[in-house]
């Protein structure tokens, strides 16, 4: 075994590797704070250049790139309210709020620095218990990742911006989005209208980008002012307050961290569901849940903990089974094969020291992009005091430039500007576009676990999978923690003779 540690670090301190890991990195975050692209995009276009160099410099190259745009989809995210991809989706939540407030710098660092720690025991993790995980990944199944899936749906409750109505009704909306299309199991035409394009669905990154970047483009517009008016409110926030934060929070991001290990390590759940059900956990734990939403500290950094240990768990069953984690560990296959690589028993016996050498890529990569990002957050703090008449051109131009380029459509610049006009529509009348997130991300995955389940085990599959009825009372508890705790606390305001708001 340390051997192997050995080996695979010196595979990574050849001049080849180190050029490829820096300019992975660099390359990461441009890409990850363009709208719409992302990881998966990002390992996407490298994928040609990665023939006729050495195994551990490719590496190097994909997973730094990939780790890079994690960070790179929190700067949109928290400046602009724009995610650079889904998984960005849970930054804007709080982090959007504490620019508005003058904390950008805190925010981003606090962004960075759980990022790091949250892919340094990803990292650990992976490298450990590789051999142990095998049992617990084939004892789920499709009825256990549909209870996972209806988790996240308890979400809702915590981002019902007044009225849990208008909450359930986003989120209806966007369960009804995501059925356009194709059906998943019957390939049945769904709310098509007789148009070709909408065979394939509407675009998850191309609907989020203009219900977050296009419709906050309209807002600003409208008002004329910067996000940040520096003659209202200053910036005095610093970045090693965000630092401090994340230190300060250390159990948020050990709790986080292990959430993005076990989702992680569950094939096809993907990075958006591990930011939404951290914010979840965060908000859920709290001793102080009212303040999510406003700007609370906890909100950006229990996401971005998250997703950095996802990638160590979404490793686990491409390199174990040959199974990927995620859309980006699919891309990673495809490299592998490139390399005469296989996944599967032999990686983890003939091919250990290429296993190792990826753990060290997950850390000094998350190291580089910490260092990188903390040393130009004093910078990427300013922009959003930019004029309006600046910066809504260039985010546009940037959200529809990203629109097209998710697919290749024009049609899906035209659903982009639409679904601006949607998202504008709903923050002024005050429904959650969260919960319409929510909705769009979940209904597929339920929609398809339901059916497979149904046609396993028949109508009564919680009964014969006993885990999966385990999860369910689980997920019931905590669905059930926040009123419990609102209960309480008015119950001690009336016995100490205080009204209850």
């Amino acid at each position: 075994m340390i051997d192997a540690i050995s080996a695979g670090l010196l595979a990574l301190l050849t001049p080849q590797a180190v050029l490829f890991l820096f300019l992975g990195v660099i390359y990461g975050l441009v890409i990850g704070i363009l709208p719409g692209l992302g990881g998966v995009v990002a390992m996407a276009l490298l994928l040609p250049f990665t023939y006729g160099f050495e195994t551990a410099a490719t590496l190097a190259l994909l997973l730094g790139a990939h780790i890079a745009t994690i960070w790179g989809d929190s700067v949109t995210s928290i400046l602009y309210s724009v995610p650079g991809s889904a998984k960005g989706l849970a930054l804007c939540f709080d982090g959007y709020p504490m620019t508005k407030k003058g904390q950008a710098k805190r925010a981003l660092a606090a962004s960075a620095t759980g990022a790091l720690f949250g892919g340094i025991i990803g990292a650990f993790f992976l490298a450990l218990c590789i051999p142990l995980i095998r049992p617990v990944i084939l004892a789920l199944g499709p009825s256990e990742y549909l209870i996972m899936a209806l988790w996240g749906l308890t979400v809702i409750a915590t981002f019902g911006e007044g009225s849990l109505m208008k909450g359930l009704t986003a989120s209806v909306l966007g369960v009804l989005v995501a059925f356009v299309g194709m059906d998943v199991v019957t390939a049945t035409p769904r709310f098509t209208f007789g148009s070709d394009f909408l065979m394939d669905g509407i675009s998850f990154p191309v609907a989020m980008i203009g219900l977050f970047a296009v419709s906050e483009m309209m807002k600003l517009t409208i008002k004329g002012v910067p996000i940040v008016d520096r003659t209202l409110v200053k910036e005095e926030s610093t970045v090693m307050e965000g630092i401090k934060d994340a230190i300060t929070h250390r159990w948020l991001v050990v709790r986080s961290s292990i959430l993005g290990l076990w989702i992680g390590v569950l094939p096809g759940v993907g990075a958006t569901v591990a930011g939404l059900a951290a914010y979840a956990q965060a908000v859920q734990t709290s001793k102080t849940p009212e303040r999510f939403g406003k700007g609370a500290v906890e909100g950006v950094i229990a996401p971005d903990a998250t997703m950095g240990a996802n990638e160590g768990g979404g490793l686990m069953p491409t390199l174990a089974f040959g199974i990927p984690g995620g859309e980006s560990m699919a891309i990673l296959l495809v490299a592998f094969m490139g390399l005469g690589v296989v996944p599967g028993p032999d990686m983890l016996t003939k091919n250990l020291d290429l296993v190792f050498s990826m753990v060290w890529i997950i850390v000094i990569a998350n190291i580089a992009v910490t260092i990188i990002g903390l040393g130009i957050t004093p910078w990427l703090a300013r922009l959003p005091s930019l004029q309006a008449n600046l910066m809504v051109p260039i985010v546009l131009s940037v959200c529809f430039v990203g629109a097209y380029a998710t697919r290749g459509h024009i049609e899906d610049v035209i659903v982009a500007a639409v679904f601006g006009v949607v998202g504008y529509l709903m923050d002024k009348y005050r429904y959650s576009r969260a919960n319409f997130v929510i909705g769009m991300v979940l209904a597929v995955m339920i929609e398809r676990n339901l059916h497979i389940s149904m046609t396993l085990y028949g109508n009564d599959f919680l009964l014969d999978r006993p885990i999966a009825l385990a999860m369910l009372m689980f997920v019931l508890i905590t669905a059930a923690l926040p009123f419990i705790r609102n209960w309480r606390r008015k119950k001690r305001q009336l016995a100490s003779g205080v009204t209850a708001p």
